[in-house]
């Protein structure tokens, strides 16, 4: 099409050229026109063709591009010259007048130039239909005003209204078809006259930046900085960019739910408890796409509830919200008399460990009385299922929280065991490593630090996490609502744990910083009831799968005698406010493996376990690893290549 296009342009470009020559008449040229015409028709475009002018992009035209294409169009014509000079090399062949010939590449190149501006511009119109735009004003100097219009033109959203400089030389004038408005002390008259949404200002306008931003300030246009080339070749601006949560977990799939999920809670009533947190609240926007009859949203936080009923108010089903506490007996008493739930999803709990620490009777009146209250009202009103979610943190406590975790799914795990034969409540657990991007979990903590400069801080350099996206848990939470359960626990297989430090150092590369060069990275020590590396289940365990691929299921070992005798005594010291002593002495004596964390043995346990040889802490050697998206992010090269090794 291009190479047709130049044929005409060059056809055109001749016959104009002979009606110039001869002065709008044909005939005195009429003879050469014709010998001439095929010549021109066909070797001008291929001449281009040959000497690589269509390389441009026509839609891209550039200055720059014009002058290739003058400087290669001339090179048939210096070739008729030299045919003309040479009075045709003997031929019998009319020879073009030299004037035609300067013409004709004149003409020819303007005419083609117009063919490509065109293109341009039919290309930057069909762009600027479809996207929004943004009265813009540029604030810079008569250096960079150039590159700075340049830069912005091909985007069709920022439409450029003026030009705001200090330079007198360079007031009444206009750079590529915009005006230039003034100088600074004429922008809130500018901005109110063209309606501008944003301020552009490069570097050549920071002699002034308080005062501009004061006064797009006091208008509120939001004003923000366009660094010039010269500014990066210098080093005076350093890039970076923002980077999302998934992006640390690669692509996330969601093909919808599976025919289990969808069946099991097709037509039912689902209570979603901790609604307004960052799992619960996944959980209600999976359900609502759900084929579900009723979900009743409950959580003591008002303002996370009312943001998640406005959220999901174009749901097909039944949103209930309620604001309330599952230490409530009474209000719990209400809701399930009531709504009569048939799912009962249990996402609320106290779950950051330091805190918990030092709030050990909060922490178990929360996790454990208010969950033991959920599973006798699940029980007690004939609930289908119950599914409470923990926390790898409960595999041999070392912490307050996921001792009283560990408590929860005993509880659950007790109830289904001494259920009678008129109780027909599937009892569950779900147990998850580190959710990347809920509330107060590292990713968003290291971003924020990140973006304020650093320090990135670790609390040891040893330490390593399982992770899961917020999707795969909740996809987690569905399917095992789906499976017959007698207090079974549930987890994914996540794959190999990840190294913090390694993590942290793959996330500030990412954002396009260089670690302990433009971010540092700072070792706080290990805090209160941490540990260096998390268990996924007790060495002793029994784990099985499941239907779904990436769901494990951890049968429950029988419980001891009397413990919820000794669990109710726990409850009775919290709800008295006992000391952390008395606490501590109580989960002792409690068959949950609860102990402080060592740190000697938790080193010779990280030597061990980020050991390229030996499983994971947590994994058989037989497990697969499904859920390694994680672990093949931060060492994409082959194990014996891994850097640092």
């Amino acid at each position: 099409m291009q190479l047709a296009l130049d044929g005409g342009a060059a056809t055109l470009a001749l016959a104009c050229a002979c009606l110039i020559r001869g002065e709008l008449r044909v005939v005195p040229w009429f003879p050469q026109f014709f010998v001439w015409l095929p010549l021109f028709a066909v070797a001008r475009p291929l001449t281009l063709l040959l000497s690589r002018a269509y390389r441009p992009t026509w839609r891209h035209f550039h200055l720059a591009d014009g002058v290739e294409l003058a400087l290669k169009s001339s090179l048939l014509t210096v070739g008729v010259l030299v045919f003309r000079f040479s009075h045709g090399f003997g031929l019998h062949i009319p020879t073009l007048p030299i004037s035609i010939a300067l013409i004709e590449l004149n003409l020819f190149v303007i005419f083609a130039g117009s063919l490509r501006i065109f293109r341009r511009w039919t290309h930057n119109a069909g762009r600027a239909r479809n996207e929004p735009n943004y009265r813009t004003l540029l604030v810079t100097d008569e250096t960079s005003v150039a590159g700075a219009v340049s830069l912005i033109e091909p985007y069709p959203d920022v439409q450029l209204v003026g030009i705001i400089t200090n330079e007198h030389a360079m007031r009444g004038r206009t750079v590529a078809g915009v005006p230039i408005l003034g100088g600074f002390g004429v922008l809130q008259k500018m901005i109110v006259l063209h309606r501008v949404q944003l301020v552009l200002m490069t570097s050549g306008g920071m002699t002034a930046a308080d005062e501009i931003m004061a006064q797009a300030a006091e208008l509120g246009v939001e004003i923000r900085i366009l660094p010039t080339a010269r500014d990066l070749v210098r080093g005076r601006v350093r890039v970076s960019r923002s980077v999302r949560i998934e992006q640390m977990l690669g692509t996330y799939e969601q093909n919808g739910a599976s025919s289990p999920v969808v069946s099991c809670f097709s037509n039912r009533c689902v209570l979603v408890t901790g609604a307004g947190g960052s799992i619960g609240s996944e959980i209600a926007r999976q359900i609502s796409l759900l084929p579900s009859l009723k979900l009743i949203l409950l959580d003591q936080d008002e303002n996370s509830i009312f943001e998640l009923v406005n959220e999901l108010a174009s749901a097909k089903i039944e949103i209930i919200p309620r604001v309330g506490d599952i230490r409530d007996a009474t209000m719990l008493e209400e809701l399930f008399r009531l709504h009569a739930p048939d799912i009962v999803l249990h996402a609320a709990a106290y779950k950051h460990v330091p805190l918990m620490e030092s709030h050990p009777c909060e922490a178990i009146l929360n996790n454990v009385t208010g969950t033991r209250q959920l599973v006798e009202h699940a029980d007690r009103f004939n609930c289908e299922r119950f599914v409470m979610i923990s926390t790898d943190k409960a595999c041999s406590p070392s912490n307050i929280m996921g001792a009283t975790k560990r408590i929860a799914e005993i509880i659950v795990q007790h109830r289904a065991e001494c259920a009678t034969g008129n109780t027909k409540t599937q009892f569950a657990c779900v147990r998850f490593g580190n959710v990347v991007g809920s509330r107060g979990s590292v990713v968003p903590t290291f971003l924020r630090q990140i973006e304020a400069g650093g320090p990135v801080t670790i609390t040891h350099e040893q330490m390593t996490r399982y992770f899961m996206s917020i999707p795969e848990a909740v996809q987690l939470v569905l399917q095992a609502a789906t499976l017959a359960s007698r207090g079974d626990v549930y987890m994914l297989d996540m794959g190999d744990p990840v190294k913090i430090m390694d993590f942290a150092r793959k996330l500030i590369l990412m954002s396009g910083l260089r670690p302990d060069i433009d971010v540092p990275i700072q070792i706080v020590g290990v805090r209160p009831g941490e540990k260096l590396h998390e268990r996924l289940w007790q060495e002793n365990a029994e784990v099985t799968s499941t239907r779904f691929p990436n769901v494990r299921r951890i049968k429950g070992s029988p419980l001891q005698p009397g413990i919820s005798d000794q669990i109710l005594e726990l409850e009775r010291a919290a709800a008295q406010r006992a000391d952390q002593d008395e606490i501590c002495r109580l989960l002792d004596s409690l068959p949950i493996d609860f102990a402080e964390p060592q740190p000697a043995s938790a080193e010779k346990e990280a030597a061990l376990s980020l050991s390229r040889n030996d499983p994971a802490p947590g994994r058989d050697k037989g497990s697969p690893k499904i859920g390694t998206r994680l672990s093949r992010f931060l060492y994409p090269y082959p194990e014996a290549e891994q850097p640092g090794d």
